[in-house]
């Protein structure tokens, strides 16, 4: 059984594209601060994926040079997971 090299090169954005679709559905149930934060782990992921793949196996996540890309990734991510966590309520 051979698997097609387009369906193999699709895998990545797929899994990136599941971890937003779950962020969007935490957003439209009310959930904003979870949805945001999975958002920045989705950006995470796709970083890694970058980083960890060749430019072929990338597939769409590969836009510009390795390094951009995981920089770019990283930085959205970090800027909503911290967006996220500063949003939280303080204590009393």
């Amino acid at each position: 059984m051979t698997v097609d090299r387009r369906v193999l090169r699709a895998i990545p954005i797929a899994v990136v594209l599941a971890v937003v679709v779950v962020a969007l559905v935490l957003i439209s149930l009310a959930h904003w601060r979870r949805g945001a934060f999975t958002l920045g782990l989705a950006m995470g992921v796709a970083g890694t994926l970058r980083w960890v793949l060749s430019e072929r196996s990338a597939g769409v996540l590969a836009v510009r040079g390795r390094r951009f890309d995981v920089l770019f990734y990283y930085g959205c991510g970090l800027g909503l997971v911290l967006l996220t966590v500063a949003s939280l309520p303080v204590p009393e």
